[in-house]
């Protein structure tokens, strides 16, 4: 193996151009990542006897401005366009967390900050997400929203390590130290 194969920059920059290899990764890592948290909550309203009541519910709130005690139907077009936003919030947060990772694949000194950052992010969506609307983290369930966010969190952070194994070896050797 020459040394130009071995050097992870190298590696990098064969696998694409930097700029679109972080937003093809982010887009499709936050695309997985809203279809788990879409697919746990399907599951979670199925089982509650009312399916799609939670991008309905969500969407109301936020673009009607309803209460959630107001929210006694499940309009297909509130879903929808919930469903959108919840996708591009997640590719915007995708693109984040890939770039996070392409920066710890380069710099791996600054993984431990990086991670840092992600989780107190997650910390702070979930902190605003009780504070802003509690009555609503109260009727889907904190359990619920806090297990969601932490298996879109494994989901996508999988995704992104499978894509970059040079940070995936960083990350065993971090771990093994």
């Amino acid at each position: 193996m020459s040394a130009s194969t071995s050097d992870p920059a190298t590696r990098s920059a064969e696998r694409g151009s930097g700029v679109v290899t972080i937003l093809e990764d982010g887009v499709l890592s936050g695309i997985l990542g809203a279809a788990v948290v879409a697919a746990f909550f399907l599951l979670l309203d199925f089982v509650r006897g009312e399916p799609l009541h939670t991008p309905s519910l969500l969407g109301s709130v936020l673009f009607l401005g309803k209460s959630v005690e107001e929210v006694t139907t499940v309009s297909a077009m509130i879903v929808f366009a919930y469903t959108g936003l919840h996708v591009l919030v997640f590719m915007f947060a995708g693109a984040i967390l890939a770039w996070m990772v392409s920066q710890f694949e380069a710099n791996p000194q600054f993984g431990m900050v990086l991670l840092l950052i992600f989780l107190l992010f997650e910390a702070v969506l979930f902190g605003f997400e009780v504070t802003v609307v509690p009555s609503l983290v109260g009727e889907l369930g904190a359990w619920a929203v806090g297990l969601a966010n932490l298996l879109s969190a494994v989901v996508m952070f999988g995704y992104l390590l499978r894509r970059h194994p040079e940070a995936m070896s960083r990350l065993r050797q971090g771990i093994a130290e």
